[in-house]
Order: structure tokens, then C-alpha cells, then sequence
């Protein structure tokens, strides 16, 4: 598979595609409240917008087979914040920002009158940030990290109606459930530094299966995704 480098401009503009969502979470309460009814469409424009520029993205990736983009992270440890954009993850992508388009419209209609819509929204789009930049993450550092956004933006959408027991039971459990498939991954990420010493998953070569410790990397990862199924 080849990997296309694009410039800064388009490094930055791939990375903002994961924090965009958040940044509209933290604006949310405020746009719902000069917005009121029409807080959703306004919302909605933040998806939207990452799906078209990621439609762009389709053209690169099917001539170059990926898309790599790295910003500057922690430098003193050699660590880049990076980004894979291939066919499965653009895939992903433009599913979580399409359809994610149109459950904050449909949230904005559903929970119209809401005092806590503009929380609700919040939470969403924090959810869909972290959703985001989960499959676009080449940096397996930063995937654990945003593998665990989803596990928080989730506990604070299942748990939004706090006033009802189950929602808050439901909200506990899926938290501890998804903490321990997030620990599993951190181990596994370690493992797998520890063997290739890198952290990008787009370094690893075939050679890792050919190791011992392969089986257990394996069952890291399995038991880390089936937690979040």
C-alpha cells in the first residue's frame, strides 16, 4: 500500500477533522441557546463540513492507497500526532460525520424544548469527535487515547437522563466495561512497541505474527474490541 505525505495545510486540515467535533461540543450550550430551534442545523454544519472534505480525500487515497498526515505532538519523545486516512478508515470517517449529520439534526427535532439540549449536543459531538479520531489515528498512543474519549463521551450519553436509575446504571456499567478493554489495549499497544519500536501502526510490518508473542498482542486486542462491541 502506497502512502501519499501531503502538505501542511492538509496535515492540519486532517487533523482538524477529529477535533472540529469537539470544539463544536464546547460551543454547543451557548449555539443552543442564541439558536434555539434551529441549534441542530447549526451543528450539524461541523459534521457536514468534515464529510465534503473527506469526500475530497477519496480521490488521493484511491490513487496513492493512504493518506498520511503528522503534526508535532510531544517532541522531546520522538512522539507525532498522526494520521492514516486508507480505505477502511475513510470509510469509517465519512460514515461517522454523514450519518452523524443527521442524528444531530435528528436530536434537535426529537428532544426539541429540552432544557439540557444544548448538554446533549455537547456530549454527541464530543462522541463523534472521539469516534473520529479513533479510526483516522495512525499513533497507537493517541488511538488509546481517543479509544478512551469514546468510552467517557459514551458513559455521558447513555447516562444523560441521570434522573432515571437505569440510565445511570446502564451509564456504570458500560463504563467499567469499556475501561477494561481499554486497559487491554494500553497493554497491547505497549507489547507491540515493546516488540517493532514503533508506535505508529502504519511501521508494523508481517514480522510481528512471526513472534512468540503474538498470540497474546492478539488476544489484547480482541478482548479490547469485543469489550466495546
Amino acid at each position: 500500500m502506497g502512502v501519499l505525505t501531503l502538505g501542511l495545510g492538509t496535515d492540519a486540515s486532517i487533523a482538524l477533522v477529529a477535533i472540529a467535533p469537539f470544539l463544536a461540543a464546547l460551543l454547543a450550550p451557548l449555539v443552543h441557546r442564541i439558536a434555539k430551534p434551529f441549534a441542530g442545523w447549526v451543528l450539524a454544519l461541523v459534521p457536514g463540513a468534515i464529510f465534503l472534505f473527506l469526500l475530497t480525500l477519496i480521490e488521493p487515497v484511491v490513487d496513492g492507497g493512504a493518506v498520511s498526515a503528522r503534526i508535532g505532538w510531544v517532541p522531546a519523545y520522538d512522539l507525532d500526532l498522526s494520521f492514516l486516512v486508507d480505505g477502511l478508515s475513510l470509510t469509517f470517517a465519512l460514515t461517522i460525520s454523514g450519518i452523524g449529520a443527521l442524528i444531530v439534526l435528528y436530536s434537535g427535532a426529537y428532544l426539541k424544548g429540552h432544557p439540557h439540549l444544548g448538554r446533549f449536543f455537547a456530549f454527541l459531538l464530543a462522541f463523534m469527535g472521539a469516534m473520529l479520531g479513533l479510526v483516522l489515528a495512525d499513533n497507537m498512543l493517541a488511538l488509546f487515547m481517543f479509544w478512551e474519549l469514546t468510552s467517557v463521551t459514551s458513559f455521558l450519553l447513555i447516562g444523560f437522563d441521570h434522573t432515571r436509575q437505569a440510565a445511570r446504571r446502564g451509564a456504570i456499567q458500560a463504563l467499567v466495561i469499556t475501561n477494561i478493554g481499554g486497559m487491554a489495549l494500553l497493554a497491547g499497544v505497549i507489547l507491540v512497541h515493546h516488540l517493532t519500536g514503533s508506535w505508529e501502526l502504519s511501521a508494523l510490518g508481517g514480522d510481528i505474527r512471526a513472534h512468540g508473542l503474538y498470540g497474546l498482542v492478539l488476544a489484547t486486542f480482541l478482548l479490547a474490541a469485543f469489550t466495546k462491541s
